[in-house]
């Protein structure tokens, strides 16, 4: 008799979808209503910088309240309500008259918790269906939100174009909300043992030891508090190495399309070289797919900072078509990695049981980083009419945290502590 395919697969896959639509939303598309919202408007990149550290600070301060209710009660009643009112709150940017009325929508939006791969609404469902097979997982998982912002960014431009920038926020806002609830309704589930199942899809009737390593690996899995976790070494360094991975997605997400445009490139073809950025994301997410799970994350990581290195120097001297998509695909890999890697790891070092807690108080410190970028990129454009200051400071910060993640094992537990100084004492 022919065995079901394990649900936690069929999770993975509409979190991958569900994911994507919400970059549709306003945040992997959001730098394509720059120009039109400013021609509008008579407002500076400045305040669109602005507008962008605004929804990451409200998602960093609701990112350990979010994690709690998230370890408690799952994922699943969460997202169905957050992202009805997400939806709305997209509809209402397309109502604005100034610049401060953005900026405040984006900071409730921000505290809805929705922002890209790393919104925990995504992440700790996904940790709690997968351990020996979380790489793989979280790979299917991932290829949805780049996905979305390839889809996304053409038809953006296109709506824009067609009915104007107001119109096409209305357009996004209802059809993204409409049917990530549509998936979490009908298709998400919490937890494996919600189903009578258990992580990696081992049947329950199996015992450790006994030839199943997902369920040997269900049963031994370490899961560390938060008080624990923040007292280690690799919780800080993953957090600042992974924030300075964000300020680089920050300086370049909201200004990539206007930039280009600046430098006498078409409107069209900019958010096309987005799309390909985003593409290249997910064309990474799965070619990493079978190394995560056999490879410590924290040195595949080197690929993707190295990637994004190389974006930052080409894009800043791109003039012609084929350096604009090169750089493109570059930081799609970069990012791509980074953020699939920083997926993993944090469930991977600190096990599933409290990882929503613990990605939440993590959150403020990586986003900060994130939220400066964005708000100095913008500032230091107005002032200086370029945005190479800033785009250097990145790079610098990319060398910094390809430094710390090289140097941050897992975590020992206090028994296995314990128990490596006793063979070295012996």
């Amino acid at each position: 008799m022919s065995q079901k395919p394990f649900y936690g697969w069929i999770v993975v896959s509409a979190l991958s979808v569900a994911g994507g639509f919400t970059m549709s939303m306003g945040i992997g598309n959001f730098g394509v209503f720059v120009t039109p919202m400013q021609e509008t408007l008579d407002i500076g990149s400045t305040s669109f910088g602005l507008g962008l550290t605004a929804r990451l600070i409200g998602f960093a301060a609701s990112g350990p309240i979010i994690g709690g209710i998230l370890d408690r009660y799952g994922a699943r009643g969460p997202l169905s309500i957050t992202v009805v009112v997400f939806g709305a709150s997209v509809v209402s940017l397309g109502q604005i008259q100034t610049g401060w009325q953005m900026v405040a929508l984006q900071m409730f939006m921000g505290m809805l918790g929705f922002w890209g791969s790393t919104s925990l609404y995504f992440t700790v469902m996904a940790s709690q269906w997968f351990i020996r097979k979380r790489g793989k997982a979280m790979s299917i998982m991932f290829v949805g939100f780049p996905a979305g912002i390839a889809v996304s960014a053409p038809v953006t431009q296109a709506l824009i174009d067609a009915f104007g920038w107001r119109d096409a926020w209305t357009i996004l806002g209802i059809t993204g909300s409409t049917v990530v609830l549509v998936i979490a309704r009908l298709v998400l589930r919490n937890r494996p043992e919600d189903m009578g199942l258990v992580p990696d899809g081992a049947p329950r009737t199996q015992h450790a030891g006994v030839g199943n390593a997902c369920l040997y690996a269900y049963q031994t899995e370490h899961s560390w508090t938060l008080h624990d976790a923040v007292r280690t070494g690799a919780f800080w360094r993953m957090a600042v190495a992974f924030g300075t991975l964000m300020f680089g997605m920050s300086a370049i997400g909201l200004f990539w399309v206007p930039y280009f445009i600046d430098h006498g490139f078409a409107p069209s073809m900019a958010a096309w070289a987005l799309s390909a950025y985003a593409t290249s994301q997910a064309g990474t997410s799965i070619l990493l797919a079978p190394l995560v799970d056999r490879y410590q994350p924290r040195f595949l990581a080197m690929f993707g900072y190295a990637s994004f290195f190389a974006a930052f120097l080409l894009m800043m001297n791109a003039t012609v078509a084929w350096q604009l998509f090169t750089a493109a695909a570059l930081g799609g890999a970069g990012v791509g990695s980074g953020m699939l890697l920083q997926a993993h790891m944090w469930p991977g070092y600190f096990g599933r049981a409290n990882i929503g807690r613990i990605r939440g108080a993590a959150l403020p410190l990586s986003l900060t980083f994130s939220g400066v970028g964005s708000a100095a990129t913008g500032f230091i454009f107005d002032a200086t009419n370029s945005y190479a200051p800033a785009w250097w400071t990145a790079v610098a910060l990319l060398v910094v945290g390809a430094a710390l993640l090289v140097v941050t094992p897992k975590p020992m537990t206090a028994m296995e502590r314990a128990a490596a100084e006793a063979e070295g004492g012996s």
